[in-house]
Formats: C-alpha cells, structure tokens, sequence
C-alpha cells in the first residue's frame, strides 16, 4: 500500500511538472513567434500617416470635415483642393470608396516615401471594384505629410 501511495505522488509530481512545463512553452514559444515587420521605420510612420487619413477622410462627411485636420495629414504643397473637381483628389474618382487598405511603401530616401493605398467599391453583393492610389509623402521635423496623389 505504502509503495502505491509513493507512486501516486510521484506521478502527481511529474504531471504537475509537465503541465509547467507546457504552459512555458507555449507562454515562451507565443511571444518568439510573432510576424516580424519587414518595413524600414520610415515606411511605417508614412503608411500609419496614410492608414489615419484615410480612415479619417472617408470615415467623415465631406461638410464636416475641418480644416486643421487637413493640415495634421496633408502638405501645403498639396495641390489646391477644388471642390467643384470632378474627382475627389485623394481617391481619384467622383464616387467615394467603400473601404481602403495601405499597402506596399517605396521608401525614395529617409524623408520621402510612397504609399500604395487599396480602395474597394463595394456596389452589390456580387459586385466590387479595386483601384489604386499612391500617397507620395514627405517627412517635415517629425511629421509624415501627404504631398501628392497619382494613379500609375
């Protein structure tokens, strides 16, 4: 009986060991295992400037819209904005879209980047439309602003 009650603790012991052990592994093994950013820290300020304008612009209507924060995202050597344009100049279209996504950056030197912006038109169900955009941005002091839009 003695034996038998020396065993059980024993095994007790060891699952309880394994089951530390586990939990470690899968704390230790979560963390060393997460996506690396292949980006340059460059591209990622100028795309998270995009991302923000972006949802910031298309999140809000054209009438409520203030001015100041024109002058967070975009540069002063942005082309007039006219509003009787056909096209809206940061989607190039006369219908906004119903969503975007940034995409690929192409860093030009440590202050200048380019940032693919993804829009999607989403008219039905079964029909959806992708066009894309490119933000050329520059850095001035500690801000990424937008300068340009073109379509290539």
């Amino acid at each position: 009986m003695n034996r038998l009650a020396v065993g059980g603790r024993r095994l007790a012991a060891a699952l309880r060991a394994s089951i530390v052990l586990c939990l470690v592994l899968m704390i230790g093994g979560g963390l060393g295992c997460s996506i690396p950013n292949m980006q340059s820290q460059q591209c990622s300020e100028a795309s998270d400037n995009v991302k923000e304008f972006y949802s910031w612009y298309l999140g809000t209507d054209a009438d409520k819209r203030q001015p100041d924060m024109f002058k967070k995202y975009v540069s002063s050597e942005f082309p007039n904005i006219q509003s009787n344009e056909k096209n809206d100049p940061f989607y190039l279209s006369a219908n906004a879209p119903t969503t975007f996504k940034a995409g690929k950056c192409e860093l030009v030197n440590d202050s200048h980047a380019n940032v693919q912006v993804q829009l999607y038109w989403r008219y039905s169900e079964r029909n959806t439309e992708q066009r894309e955009v490119y933000a050329d941005t520059l850095k001035t002091g500690d801000v990424w602003q937008i300068t340009r839009i073109e379509d290539r």
